[in-house]
């Protein structure tokens, strides 16, 4: 385990100077003051709606920010798991990395944790400025504490599943943009396989879609197909790190 823990604190040292850090900040802000714009000015018009009648602002606040943050915080992440790989492209160092007396199997799990990690500070901070977006718009009712919790453990259940495909694209193939091109094509296309349950449980960028905790959403996707394919496709993505050759 030690020298896990060192190759994972490496791998933020990498990530330091990067543009990373300031999009793990911004992106939840974004998606937070968005929401915050659609509820100042359209509060009234959405609570009178009939399949919002017997909502209350929070959920109201969650059941308007999930698709717009859903769509986001899959790009990102896919941007994320792509560019942890794409510097060791980019400086071609991968020769080096790999030539230390050090675990393959540890190596790769480094990578996929810090893509995990960013990803969780993503997801966390989103929790947190909504909770802010509602206190500043002055919401009556009391603050949901369990409905905020369980989406952001949603969430992180289910992003694992894009991570581990996204962080075996990124290692399987010689070019990490190719890699991101295909994240971006099945985030792109995670909406319209998501209207059908059956298909949107097999497909990785879908799986977020379903952590909204609303009774009309079945969370069952989110939960056990997320994780399950995130530690698949993780255990594939160290078999073939073992065994990937590089020039």
């Amino acid at each position: 385990m030690g020298e896990y823990f060192r190759l994972l604190k490496g791998e933020f040292l990498k990530q330091k100077k990067s543009f990373i850090w300031p999009v793990v900040v911004l992106t939840p802000l974004l998606g937070a003051f968005l929401s915050f714009c659609n509820l100042f000015f359209r509060y009234d018009y959405l609570m009178s709606l009939e399949h919002n009648q017997g909502h209350n602002s929070w959920q109201l606040l969650l059941n308007q920010h999930h698709f717009i943050w859903a769509f986001l915080l899959s790009l990102v992440a896919t941007i994320i798991a792509s560019h942890v790989h794409y510097l060791e492209y980019r400086s071609n160092s991968w020769k080096q990395a790999l030539a230390l007396p050090v675990s393959r199997a540890n190596t790769y799990l480094a990578k996929w944790s810090v893509v995990l990690i960013l990803n969780t500070l993503m997801i966390s901070g989103n929790s947190i400025y909504l909770v802010a977006v509602g206190k500043g718009m002055g919401f009556t009712e009391l603050l949901d504490v369990n409905l905020f919790l369980n989406y952001t453990a949603y969430q992180i259940l289910a992003i694992t599943s894009l991570i581990g495909i996204q962080s075996w694209l990124s290692t399987s193939l010689n070019n990490a943009n190719v890699a991101l091109a295909i994240g971006f094509v099945g985030v792109a296309s995670s909406l319209f396989f998501a209207q059908s349950e059956q298909l949107a449980k097999f497909l990785p960028y879908a799986h977020m879609i379903y952590t909204l905790p609303d009774p009309t959403i079945n969370n069952a996707i989110a939960l056990y197909y997320g994780l399950t394919f995130g530690l698949i496709f993780l255990g594939f993505g160290i078999m073939f790190f073992k065994r990937k050759e590089i020039y």
